[in-house]
């Protein structure tokens, strides 16, 4: 986007974005608002961010790690032993492991600071809705939606685009950003916000979401797209569904159903050319797995080149060493070896991290996943899609690998740990000639001892 039209804009969001900062008065609620408002800000610079700071980091790299530590300092300290979080710390000590087994653990550092992240967001976003309830939280996030959002408009108006990959993909409106791989889970982030946002008016979270998807299909980050329909399906159903009483839920579930598939089926005839590459690959999946070298022409652009990606990791990966099956070959180790990354959180993780990653990775999500389905309260089948969304995520590209995609499933893991936990608990204050334990006792039965 042109700076003319960029720092403008720019200072138009800041305007915006000042009213919720002076309304709210949770701190731990200002810092999650804060996190995602200054990362979509800063990726909307990425023609300032992106570069190298004198310290051999990028900007971006610096801020997050700032946003990071500064996370640390606010969430409560005993939070981290909640044991739901033990999928996390056991993904950071894969990674730790490979990058010791092959000797480059400076380059598992950005790996820990991403996931520690994740943690960070996680639990703040658990300590914000204790404190303000689910219904005041999500409104309050869905403020950092003005950023990309507005930047999408701008850009819509002025008509400016990028092309996509693909067979009839056709263009991308991404505000300015980078990519539209991070602008789309930015707006996905938006929309699983507005689904849980239920203190908002009817007209005004329905137009909430209905902009940000239509955000999603002017992103054209066919992925996304993809991976976040179980979620539009279940948002919409289920807002309808609620408004009947529980004896003719299931009649209205089977016309639901009905005219659900019929719209399924209406939107794939629609986009038809952009997803008619994904036709040629299901229809025969086996002939993909194969050496890049025996890739034609044609089967190298099929959706976006993704499946030569694939045949690249594979094949090195099985090319390597027995410390290269169980650890992989370490962090980062794509980099200069391959010229993309690996579009795909398994397949990269297989690269980086072995068998031994693999799994570590499969178990959080399945934990993640097990932990929604033990939610007895609340909005279960909006908060299963979305980690189902997620997880779909992950098998077209690798929102770990980005701030924007750890910042969306910290969302989610935090909402999952409010409903599945309950509230977190306040901390008692001691009277003043009480004496101070050593060692805090902590008696939750969902924190470590």
């Amino acid at each position: 986007m042109p700076g003319w039209l960029l720092y403008p804009a720019t200072l138009l969001v800041l305007v915006a974005l000042a009213y919720p900062f002076y309304r709210v008065r949770s701190l731990i609620a200002r810092y999650v608002l804060f996190a995602l408002s200054f990362r979509y800000l800063m990726s909307a610079h990425h023609d300032f961010t992106f570069q190298d700071s004198p310290i051999g980091m990028s900007w971006n790299a610096i801020g997050s790690s700032l946003v990071f530590v500064l996370g640390l300092l606010l969430i409560r300290t005993r939070h981290l032993l909640l044991t739901t979080l033990l999928p996390f710390y056991a993904v950071i000590a894969v990674v730790v492991l490979s990058a010791f087994a092959n000797r480059s653990l400076g380059s598992s550092v950005d790996v820990v600071v991403k996931f520690g992240y994740l943690i960070v967001i996680t639990i703040a976003v658990y300590e914000s809705i204790s404190e303000r309830g689910e219904e005041r939280t999500m409104s309050l996030l869905l403020w950092a939606m003005v950023t990309p959002v507005f930047f999408q408009f701008l850009s819509v108006a002025f008509g400016i685009s990028k092309g996509v990959e693909g067979l009839g993909a056709g263009v991308s409106y991404v505000g300015g950003y980078n990519h539209e791989a991070g602008f789309s889970t930015v707006l996905a982030t938006g929309f699983v916000i507005a689904c849980f946002a239920t203190g908002l008016s009817l007209w005004l979270r329905g137009g909430a979401l209905l902009t940000l998807l239509a955000g999603l299909f002017l992103a054209n980050y066919r992925t996304s797209i993809v991976a976040f329909a179980p979620m539009v399906l279940m948002q919409f159903n289920a807002d309808v569904l609620a408004r009947f009483s529980p004896r003719v839920r299931i009649i209205i579930g089977l016309v639901l159903l009905g005219i659900t598939t019929a719209g399924a089926v209406g939107a794939a005839w629609v986009m038809r050319d952009k997803f008619a590459d994904m036709s040629v690959v299901f229809s025969d999946p086996g002939n993909l797995i194969k050496p890049q070298a025996e890739y034609t022409p044609d089967e190298k652009r099929l959706l976006s080149a993704r499946p030569y990606i694939w045949a690249g990791y594979i094949d090195a990966y099985v090319n390597g060493g027995l410390k290269n099956w169980v650890l992989g070959f370490g962090p980062n180790a794509w980099v200069g070896k391959f010229p993309v990354y690996a579009h795909n959180t398994l397949v990269g993780t297989l690269y980086e991290y072995g068998i031994v990653g693999v799994i570590a990775m499969i178990v959080l999500w399945s934990w993640m996943f097990i932990c929604a389905l033990r939610v007895k309260h609340g909005p279960k089948g909006k908060l299963l899609a979305a980690h189902a969304s997620f997880l779909l995520l992950n098998m077209a590209t690798m929102p770990h690998w980005t701030i924007e995609g750890n910042l969306l499933y910290g969302i989610i893991c935090g909402y999952t740990f409010y409903l599945l936990l309950g509230p977190a608990a306040k901390p008692v204050p001691q009277p003043a000639s009480a004496p101070v334990p050593a060692i805090p006792a902590f008696t939750r039965p969902h924190i470590l001892k």
